[in-house]
């Protein structure tokens, strides 16, 4: 097997000697760092990458909405939950099956790891049960889980050029949450959207952290709308290894801080 791999190497190194071929070209220009690793672009202030961001998810069969205030994440979050509620009831053929109250839970990362306070008693008031699992790997923990439809995280990093969540498991943060359930929602600060995934690599190699913070977690998984398969023919089916339905909401977390308890409902912009 080494003879073979050496002889292919050889062919292939004379085969790119030719003087004849357009290729390689003789002498090119090295990349800079920003060229190297570039391969999409986006840019604007905050709000521009949030809409940016909701319209490549809308591509990829995701929704989203842009919001100002916790109270209007808080009750987004509430109507989305509601009008999904509905849709399953209202789809259900054949007698409801015993889920044991787990189709009004959220299966979710902790409350004190989502980017807005109060989440868990907002949707307690409304019938709604955030849950949290630490630990998901007996038949006991799996089948307390098992019928939960939904779930709700935050975000380690958004990149509106594609759509795209960055997602990772730490304690508090089960990786479940963005996995298991057949609808996920994903709560994105402004502070977590950057324009592409190589400026959140150069932001974090500027501050020293980002090695330490890739050995510290296992658990990385990037998100890039619903889970979607393809037969030989490409006939799509969403929801094959993970959720079906992606939806993002977007919020200014500056705004948030300096006018927490606003009333100000109004959604701004939404992508369904």
């Amino acid at each position: 097997m080494t003879t073979v791999r050496t002889e292919i190497l050889n062919r292939i190194r004379t085969i790119l000697n030719r003087p004849d071929l357009p290729f390689p070209p003789d002498a090119p220009p090295l990349l800079t760092a920003d060229e190297r690793m570039t391969v999409t672009h986006a840019e604007g202030a905050p709000r521009q990458l949030a809409a940016r961001f909701g319209q490549e998810l809308t591509k990829l069969y995701g929704s989203y909405e842009i919001l100002d205030s916790a109270v209007e994440v808080r009750l987004a979050l509430i109507n989305r939950l509601t009008e999904w509620y509905a849709e399953e009831e209202a789809a259900r053929k054949g007698p409801k099956p015993e889920t044991y109250g787990q189709d009004r839970m959220v299966l979710s990362w902790a409350s004190e790891m989502l980017p807005v306070e109060g989440l868990a008693e907002a949707l307690t008031d409304t019938g709604w049960t955030l849950v949290a699992p630490t630990v998901l790997t007996t038949p006991d923990a799996l089948d307390s889980v098992r019928f939960i439809r939904f779930g709700v995280t935050g975000v380690e990093a958004a990149f509106a050029a594609t759509g795209s969540l960055l997602v990772v498991a730490r304690a508090g943060q089960s990786r479940a949450a963005s996995l298991l359930p057949f609808r996920h929602i994903a709560l994105i600060p402004f502070s977590r959207l950057y324009p592409t995934i190589e400026a959140w690599l150069a932001e974090r190699r500027a501050a020293g952290n980002l090695e330490a913070l890739l050995r510290a977690h296992a658990g990385w998984n990037l998100i890039t709308g619903p889970s979607k398969s393809a037969d030989i023919e490409m006939n799509l089916t969403l929801g094959v290894h993970g959720p079906k339905f992606v939806h993002a909401i977007l919020f200014d977390d500056a705004r948030v801080r300096s006018n927490e308890g606003s009333e100000n409902f109004e959604t701004l912009e939404t992508g369904d």
